[in-house]
């Protein structure tokens, strides 16, 4: 028998047999294998040293939630609740290479963390899921079929940044992996793919604020369409020719531009927003 508990949180204690029923640890389903053949295994030691040892079918078998998966795609809104792709609406109306750096970023999560498990190889569906939600999306960005949007990036869904002149800048491309053979010491070696945390934590902060909520009305880019209102100039403007109705909000924040809902976008051009303060906004931008 084992008590899987976390200190302090009763509520969480769960009382499992662990040779006949399977439970839920820290998103990884356990249970003690079957049967009693001796085999030899291959193991790594705490200096990362391999040896072999007898073992007698007692180990853990250990499985990533594959229902549970599926249930928080459907739910983000990646596939429907049978694991069907679907286009993810609201990040439809972002940056080409923006939308294929967040489905990435999600497939690669998934896969760095049950990279251990018994069942990896059925993860396949879990970034097919992605792959192919992230191709109905660029169709929907682009207003072209599926087909059309693998023949125009490929497979791996590739896309070509440029700069002004025209001139190959960097390519995005869908995180794809292609080795499904089980490493049980995957959480052992420390070992990460191979992507620069740091330069895409920095790529992603420099881009435009449309992936964040709506300022006004607090609203997500999952549930809603989020656009950029913005002015220019706003901090040249003189003590003669002070900022009137929305403007003046953004003076207030020294900002020239901020996320928004496509309503409250709407409601800022008919001035039904010239008299909001700081105080009844959602959240103040940085």
């Amino acid at each position: 028998m084992i008590n899987f508990s976390l200190p302090g949180v009763e509520e969480k204690t769960h009382i499992t047999h662990v040779r006949t029923e399977e439970d839920l640890f820290l998103g990884t389903r356990l249970k003690l294998g079957a049967g009693a053949e001796a085999k030899l295994t291959l193991q790594t030691n705490m200096w990362g040293k391999k040896f072999k040892r007898r073992s007698t079918g007692w180990e853990t078998v250990m499985k990533a939630p594959l229902p549970k998966l599926l249930k928080r795609l459907s739910d983000r809104g990646f596939c429907t609740k049978e694991g069907k792709p679907i286009a993810k609406s609201g990040w439809a109306f972002l940056d080409t290479d923006q939308i294929i750096l967040l489905y990435s970023s999600v497939n690669r999560g998934i896969q760095n963390y049950y990279r251990f498990v018994d069942n990896w190889v059925q993860l396949q569906r879990i970034q097919y899921i992605l792959q192919y939600s992230l191709a109905m999306t660029l169709g929907r960005k682009f207003k072209i079929s599926t087909p059309k949007v693998f023949k125009r990036f490929g497979k791996t869904l590739a896309y070509v940044i440029r700069d002004k002149e025209g001139k190959e800048k960097k390519t995005v491309s869908f995180y794809l992996n292609h080795d499904w053979a089980k490493n049980r010491d995957a959480f052992q070696n420390k070992k990460y793919a191979d992507i620069d945390l740091i330069q895409s934590e920095m790529h992603m902060r420099s881009r435009s604020s449309i992936a964040k909520p709506c300022c006004i009305c607090g609203e997500t880019l999952d549930k809603v369409q989020i656009e950029m209102h913005h002015v220019r100039h706003i901090r040249k403007l003189s003590d003669k020719r002070q900022a009137t109705g929305f403007n003046r909000v953004l003076r207030m924040l020294n900002r020239k531009q901020i996320p928004v809902c496509k309503g409250c976008h709407g409601k800022i051009h008919q001035g039904k927003y010239d008299s909001i303060k700081l105080s009844d906004m959602a959240y103040l931008p940085h």
